[in-house]
Parts: structure tokens; sequence; C-alpha cells
């Protein structure tokens, strides 16, 4: 739950952070306030990908517990 909605967290900045992108190419002068907002934008693609990843490994773990499980079963059961 808690990675749920940390991801939801990042992917409501990083659209912020595109329309913050897009305001301060059209309305600023000064080219930091891009370079800040492309930073968010990054940050929170990167953080995207690290949610993910650590899901997919969290997943893959308890595919294996499950058929180590299942494994001991049929051992049980044979005997």
């Amino acid at each position: 739950m808690k990675t749920n909605l940390m991801q939801l967290l990042r992917l409501v900045l990083m659209v912020v952070a595109i329309a913050g992108i897009i305001y301060a190419i059209e309305f600023m002068e000064r080219g930091i306030a891009v370079w800040f907002w492309v930073a968010l934008l990054g940050v929170g693609f990167v953080g995207l990908l690290y949610t993910f990843r650590l899901t997919q490994r969290r997943m893959a773990r308890a595919r294996r517990e499950e058929e180590r499980r299942e494994k001991k079963r049929s051992r049980r059961a044979k005997r």
C-alpha cells in the first residue's frame, strides 16, 4: 500500500514538473527555473523506476518461496 501511494505521489509530482517546465519556458526569463523543473522530473522518473524494480523483486521472491513450499508439500505427501 505504501509503495502504491509513493508511486502515485511521484507520478503527480512528475505531471506538476512537466507543467512547471512549460510555464518556465513560456514566462520566465532565467533558465534556472527550467532546470529546477527538469531536475524534479528526473527525480520522479528515477523514483518510479526504483519502486517498480523493488516491486518486481518482491514478487519474484514471493513466487520462489511459494514454489519451495509446494516442493516441501509434495515431498511430504510422497512419504
